[in-house]
């Protein structure tokens, strides 16, 4: 199996610079994205694992008792947001901290840019700002800006806000239940087409477990091509660092 773009850049980063500051500032942030990746594939995970916990009652009734299995739909919608809040604020920080990478490798007005230089907020929407103003040729300027302008994350960031500072979007939860055994067949948690607007609408029909798997995937891919054009700008720069 080749080296990932991941890879690829930490080799090249360590092979071409000698400034032991710029590469450990730089390593701080490249393997912190790489755990945060990591944490969105452990929430992704246990969102697709989720199934409503199960009620057990007794049912007495003319003299007679039985027990009646149920499903606790309450506490599944609870922790079905749970899981999505910390699923997206995750997600959003894989970004935000690869925006610190970013800051670390370009250069920005100086040829030699120390991490105290660096704006004290750094966040992905400020860095693809940045990158239009100083770097608007490097092949990493416009990929980035091409993504953030895609659907995808405007409804992921729309989400991220909503669940973050607002209030929660999963609570209309469907369950499909055997008619014959009542046993749970599917649960599902439908998503808002747009959580700003209530009451909330679902014609896009998205939906909980398929979304943040969808998410998850777009992240990690969007991730692995900014390194790949990371390296493409390296090379075009004679393996210059921090890139000019």
């Amino acid at each position: 199996m080749g080296a990932t773009n991941q890879e690829k850049l930490q080799a090249i980063v360590q092979a071409n610079s000698t400034d032991r500051q710029f590469i450990d500032e730089f390593l701080h942030f490249h393997l912190s994205v790489m755990q945060k990746l990591w944490s969105v594939d452990h929430l992704g995970d246990q969102i697709a694992e989720m199934q409503p916990p199960v009620i057990w009652e007794q049912i007495v009734q003319d003299d007679t008792s039985r027990v009646q299995k149920s499903a606790d739909v309450k506490r599944f919608g609870l922790e079905a947001n749970l899981h999505l809040d910390c699923f997206l604020m995750n997600a959003m920080a894989v970004l935000d901290t690869l925006a610190h990478e970013i800051r670390v490798l370009y250069s920005f007005q100086a040829a030699k840019q120390k991490p105290s230089n660096r704006p004290s907020k750094v966040y992905v929407g400020t860095v693809r700002n940045d990158m239009l103003k100083y770097h608007s040729s490097k092949h990493i300027t416009k990929y980035l800006a091409g993504e953030l302008a895609k659907p995808w994350f405007e409804t992921f960031a729309s989400y991220r806000h909503c669940t973050t500072h607002e209030s929660l979007i999963g609570s209309n939860v469907h369950l499909d239940l055997s008619a014959i055994t009542g046993d749970l067949r599917q649960a599902l948690v439908p998503l808002p087409d747009d959580p700003r607007k209530r009451p909330f609408d679902y014609k896009q029909g998205r939906e909980l477990k398929a979304y943040c798997d969808k998410t998850r995937e777009d992240i990690k891919q969007m991730v692995s091509h900014c390194y790949y054009h990371i390296v493409k700008d390296i090379k075009v720069a004679n393996f210059i660092l921090p890139i000019p």
